[in-house]
């Protein structure tokens, strides 16, 4: 009977340690994956990619829109757009309830016109 059991546990013992060793080497395989992914968010400049909430991220959009504005009242705020886009001659910025849309109010030669745009697909402000 000792000797089955012994026999036994001899047997499951070397299974314990291949299957750690299996984990191990698992684990390791994720953080070099973790590690190419982090390597790839890098952009060719050294650039590291932040996280930041889209709350946080309209809020700075819209104070930057309102020191331009207060500081260069002649000057045209526009906002760059991805793809290309510029909304220019804005004359108001709302954030909507979600943080992540924003509705531009401005000013064309037709008269107001109003445009939303997510949060993410503002490149940058500036004015003219």
């Amino acid at each position: 009977m000792k000797l089955l059991l012994l026999s036994m546990l001899m047997a499951v013992t070397p299974n314990s340690a291949e299957g750690e060793k299996a984990a191990k080497e698992q684990m390791m395989e994720k953080e070099m994956q973790l590690a190419g992914a982090h390597s790839q968010a890098k952009g060719s400049s050294g650039d590291s990619l932040i996280m930041i909430s889209a709350k946080d991220r309209a809020d700075d959009y819209q104070k930057a829109f309102q020191l331009l504005r207060d500081e260069k009242s002649t000057a045209k705020v526009y906002f760059q757009l991805a793809g290309g886009k510029k909304i220019s001659n804005v004359i108001e910025l709302k954030i909507m309830p979600g943080s992540t849309l924003v509705l531009f109010r401005y000013s064309t030669p037709q008269g107001v016109k109003y445009e939303v745009a997510g949060i993410e697909d503002i490149v940058g402000i500036s004015h003219l």
